[in-house]
């Protein structure tokens, strides 16, 4: 029997077009043609887009945003945080070992005061959760578009004083995508406590069971979900998705991954390397080629040198994990810290002064990143691989 084979329509060519472009341009065509809009605005359209912009970004480039504050201080003394983000395109020449990249500032006009700054919390999709002040923020970087999450019915106001009366405060923030709802998901960690004396005193703390909630874009509400962890678990890192789940990299007198089933919506534990097998101290996770990756350091006070490993979780099976060192790096003098990896070998770090470099573990080079300067000193400083999309917030 002879196939059919499908002609290519003049539409279809369009969209395989459309669906390649940066969403820079497509957030101009919307406005030349109601057609174009209608298009862009098509789920299967936006889900083209981004699967597109995923193959782009593991192939030819590699994007990464970067997020940083300064605080200014003016002659009367009053003074407010700088945000500064910005987006690097590498692009890695491997046979003449050339590192190019170029640099575009972001002007996202997030709602808040001059004393608050803003800090990454999660990221999926091209869509990246922050915090601004006391509000959760669902931002599209690439579309300047961002949602403002209601507010938390858990997370109480302070109360004025008195012993034996509840404070909450926030423990931590996931955001993902839950692949089966097919709804984006915020999870959120409260640390609860009362104290014991009536000037609320950290020594007279008692600390509570946490609780959580998570809220639906679809919905717009907050909802409460079953937590049972130690009361004295602190998630300590901005989240990391994979495969819908959120972790985060936790304490409780030891150091662990806390992860979060947005499917199931329950919470669980998982083992990072044990001492045994690295002396150096874990204190970060982050995303690297589809894998869960932990950054440990360590310094040296008498070189004042610091080195790093980096651990890539191979297998959880939902009890165990098992992990490999997948590279190691240093000693450095000057560097604050790591911010993340790329192309397996490229590690992005931050300098004491503030500037942004990049090392290729592979050939041992360093190069200094010509990024707009921070004139002041940098109190905050987040880097995150980064896919643009149209994925909409609103």
């Amino acid at each position: 029997m002879s196939q059919v084979r499908k002609t290519e329509t003049p539409e279809d060519r369009v969209v395989a077009i459309m669906s390649k472009l940066p969403p820079k341009s497509l957030m101009r065509f919307k406005c030349i043609r109601k057609s174009w809009c209608t298009l862009i605005n098509n789920p299967s359209f936006v889900a083209k887009h981004l699967s597109n912009s995923v193959v782009n970004n593991f192939s030819s480039y590699t994007c990464i945003l970067l997020n940083r504050s300064q605080v200014h201080v003016f002659p009367d003394k009053s003074w407010k945080h700088e945000v500064l983000w910005s987006m690097i395109n590498f692009f890695n020449d491997r046979v003449s070992r050339t590192l190019y990249y170029n640099v575009e500032d972001l002007n996202i006009p997030f709602p808040r005061d001059d004393h608050e700054h803003i800090l990454i919390h999660g990221y999926c999709n091209g869509i990246v959760c922050v915090i601004s002040g006391k509000n959760i923020l669902l931002c599209n970087p690439a579309t300047r578009e961002f949602r403002q999450l209601p507010d938390s019915f858990l997370l109480l106001p302070s109360p004025l004083g008195g012993k034996f009366e509840l404070e909450t405060d926030f423990g931590g923030l996931g955001f993902g995508y839950d692949c089966r709802a097919k709804d984006y998901k915020v999870v959120r960690i409260i640390e609860n406590c009362e104290y014991s004396d009536d000037e609320r005193t950290y020594y007279h703390r008692i600390p509570l069971p946490h609780t959580a909630e998570v809220y639906t874009m679809a919905t717009n509400s907050w909802r409460e979900v079953k937590i049972d962890i130690s009361s004295k678990t602190y998630p300590c890192s901005c989240s990391v998705y994979l495969k819908g789940f959120c972790y985060w990299f936790t304490r409780d007198g030891e150091e662990f991954i806390l992860s979060f089933d947005l499917g199931d919506e329950r919470f669980h534990r998982i083992q990072l390397p044990s001492r045994r097998e690295s002396s150096f101290e874990f204190y970060y996770i982050f995303l690297c080629n589809e894998s869960i990756a932990s950054f440990c350091s360590l310094y040296d006070r008498s070189e004042d040198s610091k080195s790093c490993e980096i651990w890539v979780m191979d297998d959880y099976d939902g009890v165990k994990s098992s992990w490999t060192k997948l590279l190691v790096a240093g000693p450095f003098k000057g560097i604050e810290k790591p911010l993340t990896l790329w192309k397996c070998d490229e590690l992005l770090m931050i300098d004491t002064d503030g500037r942004v470099i990049s090392y290729n573990s592979g050939i041992g080079y360093l190069t200094y990143l010509h990024i707009p300067p921070i004139i002041n000193r940098v109190i905050d400083s987040q880097a995150l691989i980064y896919v643009e999309s149209i994925v909409p917030v609103k």
